[in-house]
């Protein structure tokens, strides 16, 4: 099925750059494109199950439904999002048949690109100027850009960081100078979830860089040095611009401020007392508090938003700083909100996407295997394993935007992951 109705791939096409403004307006988008995929199914006649996708989501679906509706202690009315939960999945599927005009992905790909610049540039601005274009200030040495009180700005380049591979994988330019495009994303990227001082988007920046350097068939190793070079020069240049005297550099004041909440926040994820090692102290009230939950409510779990609602019970509660919307663990969200029927597809769905990531790695040197196809399909699978990693904290995975985010990288996946092997 093709999507070629010009409205809708306007509003496809809005749909990167909406994504700087929160999550109302790219959600309506979401939901347009949803109703509009609905409708041309029904028109067409296609098989709907013609994609292996949709039967394990509307299996999870269905759960998330029974859960709203018999389980979790949150008012229906207040389960707006819950319940029309199938947009993201239908948005996925959307997607999936939007790229298959080659030419869609490659300009949605250039738009997460353009918009990619327009964050660096305007997340420069701020940090040096001590305001974005728009007048938002510079709160702290932490940077949001476009964002403002909203501290997302790292997330969301970590996020779009393999959809920037992608785009460069699908120019017509020679191997080396795509490796320099690869650089100089990866450098940008990593300067501006520093500058953001989000630490969890820095440990998934750093997963994804890890293993798309070890899965991906480029030879990436002998321009390290270049990576490098580059760093060196771009301080040089920073400091030169600052201005001569650098102990006295308001640049440099900035930086040691953004090093320093790292290292805070680095004691907040490993901390050391008594020979003892613990990790991720700052959640570890929410960890317990959410197993505890989850003890209760075994088999359906308390139910979707129900955290908020349990955390404070004195039944439950490790401490009194361990309540908060979310238990801040995908894996444990999970389980305290689904149980252990949502936390075994959570866990079939991680387990399946690394086999399939592994399955693919392993006959990468086939004569069947495309390449191009091949990188691309490692730079989206990564990305998308390291946005549920249970390894590390996460926001809470049913919010709008984190929904948004996951299941525009699930639509890549769909449509990448048939273009690993040359077609006949």
């Amino acid at each position: 099925m093709s999507i070629d109705n010009k409205i809708i791939k306007l509003i496809f096409f809005l749909i990167p750059i909406s994504l700087l403004s929160g999550s109302f307006i790219p959600d309506l988008f979401v939901s347009i494109i949803s109703i509009f995929f609905i409708f041309k199914y029904y028109e067409n006649k296609f098989l709907l199950f013609e994609n292996k996708f949709i039967l394990p989501f509307l299996i999870f679906y269905l759960i998330i439904i029974f859960s709203v509706i018999f389980v979790s202690p949150a008012p229906i009315l207040k389960q707006g999002t819950s319940i029309f939960y199938f947009r993201f999945g239908f948005f996925s599927l959307a997607l999936y048949y939007f790229f298959s005009n080659n030419k869609n992905i490659l300009n949605f790909s250039r738009i997460i690109f353009f918009t990619f610049i327009v964050l660096v540039i305007d997340s420069f601005i701020q940090f040096y100027f001590g305001k974005n274009i728009l007048g938002i200030k510079l709160v702290p040495s932490r940077v949001s850009s476009f964002f403002g009180d909203e501290w997302i700005m790292g997330s969301f380049i970590s996020k779009i960081f393999s959809l920037n591979l992608i785009f460069i994988s699908l120019l017509k330019l020679d191997n080396n100078k795509k490796t320099y495009l690869y650089l100089l994303v990866f450098i940008f990227s990593l300067f501006l979830i520093f500058l953001s001082g989000e630490r969890t988007s820095l440990g998934m920046f750093f997963f994804q860089s890890v293993f798309i350097f070890i899965l991906s068939k480029y030879n990436f190793y002998k321009k390290l040095i270049y990576l490098f070079l580059f760093l060196a020069l771009s301080l040089s240049s920073l400091l030169f611009l600052d201005k001569v005297n650098i102990n006295n550099s308001t640049l440099i004041s900035k930086i040691n401020t953004s090093f320093e909440r790292f290292e805070h926040g680095f004691k907040n994820y490993v901390s050391f007392k008594n020979d003892i090692v613990e990790v991720i102290p700052s959640h570890k009230g929410h960890y317990i508090t959410a197993y505890n939950i989850y003890k209760d409510n075994k088999f359906f779990g308390a139910g979707i938003k129900s955290f908020r609602y349990f955390c404070s019970d004195k039944k439950y509660k490790y401490n009194d700083i361990s309540c908060s919307t979310h238990p801040h663990n995908i894996a444990l969200l999970f389980i305290s909100e689904l149980g252990v029927i949502g936390f075994l597809i959570y866990t079939l769905f991680v387990i399946f996407l690394i086999v399939d990531i592994l399955r693919n790695y392993l006959k990468k040197n086939s004569n069947e295997v495309d390449i191009n196809g091949y990188n691309r399909f490692v730079f989206i699978s990564v990305g998308i394993l390291s946005t549920i990693l249970p390894i590390l904290p996460n926001g809470n995975f049913f919010n709008n935007y984190m929904s948004i985010m996951f299941y525009l990288l699930m639509g890549y996946y769909l449509f990448l992951r048939r273009n690993v092997y040359k077609k006949n």
